[in-house]
This record gives C-alpha cells, sequence and structure tokens, in this order.
C-alpha cells in the first residue's frame, strides 16, 4: 500500500480509541520518544493495553496501534515486521521523502499515520499517543468540548491545544498529519468526523494541496451539520495564466479558496488567535439564528468600540424598536441610553439584579440575534451567558488575563477576557453567508484544443457562439472597409487590432475609442499601418461596465470570476471568484450578496445574468481548452448584458 493523499477515508475508531497500543522503540532511555510516551498514557491513566516489543521482534498478535518510535534508518524495516498486525502505524521519525529518500510503504493492510508527526490525542479515552514535551500538562485530559483539531503541523498543532487550553477550552480531540505518505489531513478529518462525531472540526493545513480532497471535506461536514474552523497557510497570489489578464489578477488562489469555504458555510480565520477563539464559540455556543448584535454596557467608549468590532466582522448592530427601548427604560435610570448599545450607565453595571432584567428583556426581545455584555467575568449568570443559551451571549472583560477566565469557561460560562476576544467569538457564532451546499460539477482540465491561439476576431465568434450578446461588429483589412463598416454600424466605432488575443490590445496601442466619421480615415490608417487588420465595433453607451471571466488551473481546475469591470478591474476589488464546479447558481447568489444587493432594488437580475455570461464562458472553455476566456468589459445596455471585448487564449 502506497497511497498518496486521495485514500479512501478510513475507520479511525481504533486509531481514536484503541484497545491495544504498541510502543515501538525508543525506551532505554528516559529522554526517549517511547519512554516519553508511555509516561504520557501512564500519567492519562490510559485504560487499554500498552505492549512494548522490542523493534527487532516485531508483533506476535494484532494491535490497534503501534508506535514506532525508531530513527528512520529502521522506520521501514520494523514497518514490514508488523505489517498486518497492527491497524494503524504512527511513524514519528523524520528524514524520508521531504529530504530526497523514498516513501514508507505497506502491504498487508497497516495504514501509516506520518511519517514526521507528534502523533495525536482522545480525550475520551485518555489516548494521549503522542511523544511532544507541549502534552506533558495536559495528560488528565479533559473532555465534552465536543473540538477535535487535526493539524498539518505536529508542533504547530500542539501550541494550538496548549492556547486554548489557557482559556479553558479543552480540545477533545488532535491529530497531526506530519508528512502525510497515506493519510492527508483532509481525508483524516473525514474520518474524524465519522468516528468522533465533533461538534466543530478545526484545522491548521500548510495550504491547498488536493482540491478535490478539500472539497469533499467541506461537502461531508456541511452534509453532517458540523462546522468547520480553519487556519491556511501558504495562500499565495496566483500568477497570471496569460498576459495582463484580469481574470488572473482577481480571481487569485487566496479569493478562490475562501469561496470554496464560504459555498460550505465554513470559516477561514488569519491566526492561531482566531482559530482558539472561532472553535470556543461554534463548541459553546453554536450556530446564532442571525447576524444582529445587541450590546450592554455601562461605559459609553466600550459600547462603541464594540459596535465598530462587531460590525467590522460582517455583524449588524441595529437600532433598538421604541417599545423595547421603553421596556428597557423601565429598569434603568434616567440618564441610561436604550439605543443599541444599551448604556445603562457606570452606576448601573454593577447591580446584577438590574443588569439581568436587562439583559433578558434584550435577549427576549426578537430583535437581536446575539449579545454582548461589557461587564465583570462573575456576571454569566445575570447576563445569561452560559454555553447553549439562545440567543448566543457573551460577557467581556476589560484588560484580563485568559487565567482569570478559565474557571467560567470550563464551568460553561461564556466570558473572554477582553473586547476584542469576545466579540470575534460572538461573530464566530454568526449563520454562514451561504445559502446550502451547492451541486457539484465536474472541474474540468486537460489539454487545449484551439490549434495555435485564436485572434481577438476569432474570439469574439467563439464567445458569441457560446450564447454571450456580442455588440456588433467587423473585420477590415483596408481604410475603405473601416468606413464602410462605420456606417453600417453606425458612429461612433471603437477600432482595435486584430492581434492574437494573448496580446492586450489596448496595452499594445492597438485600440482607438470614439471613432466618428470625420477621424476614422487618419485613425484607421495610423493601427493599419502595423499590417494587422482591424475590428470595427459599435461603441455602445453602457450604463455600467461588468467583467467575466474563467482561467484554468492546475489545482481548481476551472475558476470564474465576475464582477464590476472596466481598465481597471483589479482596482475596484469588486469581484467574485470561485472554482466552476460550484456552479451558476451559486455564483449568482454570491454575486447578488457582494455586489447588487448593496443597493435593494435597482440592480434586479443582474447577478442572474452576469452569472449566465460567466458560465457560458466556462462551457466554452471546457469544449475548448481554453486556459483563459473573459470579456471586460461586458457593458449593460438597455438592461442587456453585452460583450464589448472579448479574450480566448490558448
Amino acid at each position: 500500500m502506497t497511497n498518496k493523499p486521495g485514500l479512501q477515508v478510513p475507520d479511525l475508531r481504533p486509531l481514536l480509541s484503541p484497545a491495544t497500543v504498541a510502543v515501538i522503540g525508543g525506551t532505554s532511555k528516559d529522554t526517549g520518544l517511547g519512554a516519553r510516551t508511555l509516561r504520557h498514557l501512564r500519567e492519562a491513566r490510559f485504560g487499554g493495553e500498552v505492549l512494548t516489543p522490542a523493534p527487532r521482534d516485531g508483533l506476535d498478535r494484532d494491535v490497534d496501534v503501534a508506535l514506532l518510535c525508531v530513527p528512520a534508518a529502521a522506520a521501514q524495516e520494523v514497518l514490514d515486521r508488523i505489517d498486518g498486525r497492527a491497524r494503524f502505524a504512527v511513524v514519528f521519525a523524520s528524514g524520508f521523502e521531504e529530504t530526497g529518500g523514498g516513501p514508507l510503504t505497506t502491504a498487508r493492510g497497516t495504514i501509516v499515520l506520518g511519517p514526521n508527526t507528534v502523533g495525536l490525542y482522545h480525550a475520551p479515552d485518555r489516548a494521549v499517543l503522542t511523544f511532544a514535551q507541549a502534552f506533558d500538562g495536559l495528560v488528565d485530559r479533559r473532555h465534552g468540548s465536543g473540538a477535535f483539531l487535526v493539524s498539518q503541523s505536529g508542533a504547530f498543532g500542539a501550541r494550538v491545544v496548549t492556547a486554548a487550553a489557557r482559556y479553558g477550552f479543552h480540545l477533545d480531540g488532535f491529530v497531526g498529519s506530519g508528512n502525510e505518505t497515506q493519510l492527508d489531513a483532509c481525508t483524516l478529518a473525514r474520518g474524524v468526523l465519522a468516528a468522533a462525531e465533533p461538534r466543530v472540526l478545526m484545522l491548521y493545513l500548510e495550504g491547498v494541496r488536493d482540491a478535490g480532497t478539500l472539497q469533499a471535506l467541506l461537502a461531508d461536514a456541511a452534509g453532517r451539520g458540523v462546522p468547520v474552523v480553519c487556519l491556511l497557510g501558504g495562500l499565495s497570489e496566483a500568477g497570471s495564466t496569460a498576459a495582463a489578464s484580469h481574470t488572473a489578477a482577481v480571481s487569485t488562489d487566496t479569493a478562490v479558496t475562501r469561496e470554496l469555504f464560504e459555498a460550505y458555510g465554513a470559516t477561514l480565520v488569519r491566526s492561531d488567535r482566531e482559530l482558539v477563539l472561532a472553535g470556543l464559540s461554534l463548541s459553546l455556543m453554536g450556530r446564532a439564528a442571525g447576524r444582529r448584535a445587541g450590546i450592554v454596557t455601562g461605559s459609553g467608549g466600550a459600547g462603541v468600540v464594540a459596535a465598530d468590532l462587531l460590525s467590522g466582522a460582517g455583524l449588524e448592530v441595529p437600532a433598538l424598536s421604541a417599545r423595547l427601548r421603553e421596556r428597557l427604560m423601565a429598569h434603568l435610570p434616567g440618564i441610561a441610553s436604550p439605543r443599541n448599545p444599551v448604556d445603562v450607565t457606570a452606576q448601573t453595571i454593577g447591580d446584577d439584579a438590574t443588569l439581568e432584567k436587562v439583559c433578558a428583556t434584550l435577549r427576549e426581545s426578537g430583535e437581536v440575534d446575539l449579545v454582548v455584555v461589557i461587564g465583570r467575568e462573575d456576571q454569566a449568570a445575570a447576563a445569561g451567558a452560559r454555553a447553549g443559551a439562545a440567543p448566543p451571549t457573551v460577557v467581556a472583560t476589560l484588560d484580563r488575563e485568559p487565567a482569570a477566565v478559565r474557571p467560567r469557561i470550563e464551568a460553561g460560562e461564556v466570558v473572554l477576557p477582553d473586547l476584542d476576544s469576545a466579540c470575534r467569538v460572538l461573530a464566530s457564532c454568526a449563520p454562514p453567508r451561504s445559502s446550502g451546499v451547492p451541486v457539484l460539477r465536474p472541474a474540468a482540465a486537460g489539454p487545449g484544443s484551439l490549434g495555435s491561439g485564436p485572434t481577438a476576431s476569432e474570439s469574439l465568434r467563439l464567445v458569441a457562439g457560446a450564447g454571450v450578446d456580442v455588440a456588433g461588429w467587423g473585420a477590415a483589412t483596408t481604410v475603405a472597409e473601416v468606413l464602410a463598416r462605420g456606417e453600417e454600424l453606425g458612429w461612433p466605432v471603437v477600432l482595435k487590432s486584430d492581434v492574437a488575443a494573448g496580446v492586450h490590445k489596448a496595452r499594445a496601442g492597438g485600440v482607438r475609442l470614439d471613432v466618428t466619421a470625420a477621424t476614422a480615415r487618419e485613425a484607421a490608417a495610423e493601427l493599419l499601418a502595423s499590417g494587422v487588420p482591424l475590428i470595427v465595433a459599435r461603441q455602445l453607451r453602457a450604463s455600467m461596465e461588468l467583467f467575466a471571466g474563467v482561467r484554468r488551473d492546475a489545482q481548481w481546475g476551472l475558476v470564474v470570476s465576475a464582477g464590476l469591470g472596466g481598465a481597471h478591474v483589479e482596482l475596484l476589488d469588486r469581484t467574485v471568484a470561485m472554482p466552476a464546479a460550484l456552479g451558476a447558481e451559486h455564483f449568482a447568489r454570491r454575486l447578488a450578496a457582494e455586489l447588487f444587493d448593496r443597493v435593494p432594488g435597482r440592480y434586479g437580475g443582474l447577478a442572474a445574468g452576469l452569472a449566465a455570461a460567466a458560465f457560458a464562458l466556462a462551457d466554452l472553455a471546457d469544449r475548448t481548452g481554453a486556459a483563459l476566456v473573459e470579456c471586460n468589459p461586458l457593458g449593460v445596455v438597455d438592461g442587456r448584458i453585452v460583450a464589448l471585448d472579448a479574450r480566448v487564449v490558448r
């Protein structure tokens, strides 16, 4: 068995909940990997059977997990001896493929975790199968949080585990995938979903190594109703697919990956701290019904900062109704403010009985979906900040250390040591913006079939043949033909050099706008002097310029992009890019959410029309094998979306 990432999802129950564990090697010294692992198992009070066979002896009976604590030079030999006897072999040593060596292999059914992994733990079974010193103080495994971490970096994952514990947030499990000879992180995570049934899945991935396995994981988690929070390292800006491609500039790996996570209701975070806080949030409180946040504070300044933090995280801080304000003021002094934030004043915030009435009134109003109360760590009961409370409620203290709130969180109270942490936790509870898991279509791949590459005029014909409305145009090789085309189409016109689609016409000086009957002769003669034929296109007056494009990516297959267009589409930052496999309907929903719904009622139908144009280009790229197809700009003319230019690149 020499499987790389993509292995069929195995049953991880024997790995997470082993009845028998063999620790092989590294036991002769206290500092050895085997000795440290045995100490962790002993101090954790692991209830299963632990064997310590010599590396040269192999196994004389079947075991669930064999921990190979031997040097890299001996690992394959030991693995050969236990192959078929151990369901899983966890290889701690490094120095294989990552240093130019060969991969570890098995032939009789043993599945390898690692090499170069720190191992794993599963708290409900006290299975601390790791040598890592980070776990020396974590062997008394608390559990019940429902959170499980899968990390491609074992050392970084161990840091996240210990950071979470400082808040009183104890993960139920952790596994480091290491160098992934057989089991990649996404496949491991799918196995965790089935075997451990977590309430929240936390991930650290060092880049997207295989788009298909990541997509399968996100779809699996969404289907099970398990939220995913991921810290993704290694995101890089994609290089251009073709010269000066707008499509490549706006559909970067970062943008596409974020859209994939968005499609499945998963969350991408930017730091280990955010990973811990988001995991804590979803573990303790789960998802809220909506995105409306209420704030209760005794300090006007703190309330303003909280409103800014929550708004910046994508939540709404709505004004409260007159009726609700009246009900709140029944409990408050006349100098209080019942708007949102609800400023109860400094003299009232310490009165727990009054605070309880105010918070209960706000939480039961139906006007907010989440609540943050800025107060003391001992006010969780008065605020209603309990695990599982509806709506989710957090107490934010000011300038405290995680140790100060740790006992509260361990007791099921949602108290955070500072305002920023509390607002991040609350924002993580917000429901995903996606409208459900999309139906997938296969990602297109493969070489092109466009010969030497189409010219600009051939690109227009291909795009029109794909079903995209194209502005009227005609070819011309002489000044007289330019004048004739202008009369046919109607002045003014646009003149473009009919160069290969991979050449950016405007940057090469091959475009003239606003050409009239009076200026056509001179402009045509100047462009024709290069020896390149011309395209004469009707110049339409568009009410808005849009953009749509498709690029072929080695990782994602076809990637679609669309949004506001024009010469500086990269600077407008009003685009959506995602794998075409997510489908046109989902693309239309995202375009509406990110662009057209910002002004309700004004741009009805444009999201669906732009998505249809983008996926017509995707179908064209799929049929022809093109590396790039784009229309920039697409003009909105009398409510129609019309291509004013097109590029199809081999």
